[in-house]
């Protein structure tokens, strides 16, 4: 009888609730009933307070209705010997770490949060001279680089600055792909003057991701005409994308010309020492302690870019609230990255250690697989052989086929050649050290 209540209640919270958030907070508590007490006994302090704020008045309410008993008390104890899935876990974590990104407060990026190093310097100091005086310096400017290296960052330091500065100057940030949005829905509203008028009556316009205005003929017009009109008023613009601005395909040629008459700075990829700096800082502001070595180990697995740099931070958060007393060791991280990390370990293919080989001793590719013997030929062809047997499982026959059928004997001695060479040849030696870690 006292099992079918709690039964009933499940059912009830089995319908309301996800997949993942039943089996999360609901399924993992486990009953026993005293006389006229219910205990639910869970896993640790995080699941304890998040189902007291969130579930436990219904419970109460549940068992009360399920029950022909006077009265019922439910109370919640930890059990640490009680354990979740861990499928369940990282689902939950998942869910979490969407909401934040979708949450994300803008007022956070700021200048001073904005970790500098020397792959993003001219953009920042660039951005900041724009921030304290919009139309003053660098008309347009136009920042590129891939995904997550902190150009949207830089784009919202600006609005914020200014805002701060001085409320009465309209600015503007946007992404392209919202910018076309608005437009197209402004054509079917018969609106498209008022869209107009809204975009060229800012003192600052800041457009993101340029790149999606790609093929859009339309919106491209659009653009070129807001361009023109806040460029001849000295209002400020703004604009990012993944590459050069005349590099952007399906992009008519006058607005590439537009695009490209400022500044074009591009933002690369942060070095080992300044990813390190970047997780550390990034943990301290969540309250994790990481150390300089657990730092090291993911700044060498995740090379990138800032964001997915965050997003590790944000699963460390995550996990520590669900399970406070794990140790951030590099044995944690490895375990709870493990899928993370598995997607970056790069395919080495024979075919690319051929091409990299080649265009490092600037030698055709199709000489070097040829029968031709000339000097500066044999060494790339030999080095490449090397480098094939230790990246690859590939035998000594299977390696040979792969330049015009040499016998397996050719590449055994290419490979004890080349062996020869890395303790008399320092040259050699730097060559394939070199080749050998841009490739592993």
């Amino acid at each position: 009888m006292l099992n079918l209540r709690w039964e009933k209640c499940l059912n009830y919270f089995k319908k309301k609730l996800s997949k993942y958030e039943f089996s999360m907070w609901i399924r993992s508590l486990k009953p026993k009933f005293k006389k006229n007490k219910l205990i639910l006994y869970v896993p640790n302090q995080f699941i304890l307070d998040w189902v007291k704020e969130n579930y436990l008045k219904k419970i109460n309410s549940l068992i009360k209705n399920f029950s022909n008993d006077k009265i019922i008390y439910v109370e919640l104890i930890i059990n640490k010997k009680l354990k979740i899935t861990q499928k369940y876990i990282n689902s939950y974590i998942n869910q979490k770490i969407s909401k934040k990104k979708i949450l994300l407060n803008i007022k956070k990026k700021k200048f001073k949060n904005f970790i500098l190093c020397k792959t993003n310097k001219i953009a920042y100091e660039s951005a900041y001279k724009i921030a304290k005086n919009p139309g003053k310096n660098y008309n347009p400017l136009f920042i590129y680089g891939k995904t997550g290296l902190g150009k949207t960052h830089l784009l919202y330091a600006i609005k914020n600055f200014i805002i701060k500065k001085n409320k009465n100057l309209k600015i503007i940030y946007i992404n392209s792909e919202n910018f076309v949005q608005k437009m197209v829905k402004s054509l079917k509203n018969n609106s498209i003057e008022k869209f107009k008028k809204y975009y060229r009556s800012v003192n600052i316009l800041l457009i993101d991701d340029v790149q999606f205005f790609s093929n859009k003929k339309r919106s491209q017009e659009e653009l070129f005409h807001t361009f023109n009109n806040l460029i001849e008023q000295n209002k400020q613009i703004v604009l990012t994308a993944d590459c050069y601005p005349t590099k952007i395909k399906g992009i008519q040629n006058k607005l590439k010309s537009r695009l490209d008459c400022g500044l074009s700075i591009p933002i690369k990829s942060p070095k080992k020492n300044t990813r390190i700096k970047i997780l550390i800082k990034k943990s301290s502001e969540k309250n994790i302690y990481l150390s300089y070595q657990v730092a090291k180990y993911i700044a060498k697995k995740l090379k990138s870019n800032i964001r997915e740099l965050e997003g590790v931070i944000n699963k460390i958060h995550a996990n520590l609230e669900i399970n406070p007393n794990n140790i951030v060791t590099i044995k944690f991280i490895k375990s709870i990255l493990k899928d993370l990390f598995h997607t970056k370990i790069k395919k080495i293919t024979i075919k690319k250690i051929q091409e990299m080989v080649a265009n490092h001793y600037n030698v055709k590719l199709s000489d070097m697989l040829s029968r031709k013997r000339s000097k500066s030929i044999i060494l790339p062809r030999q080095i490449s052989m090397s480098l094939i047997k230790k990246l690859t499982k590939y035998s000594l026959k299977e390696i040979g086929g792969f330049f015009n059928n040499k016998q397996h004997s050719t590449v055994l001695y290419s490979c004890k050649k080349i062996k020869k060479l890395l303790y008399n040849n320092l040259e050699i030696k730097k060559d394939y050290f070199y080749l050998l870690k841009k490739l592993s």
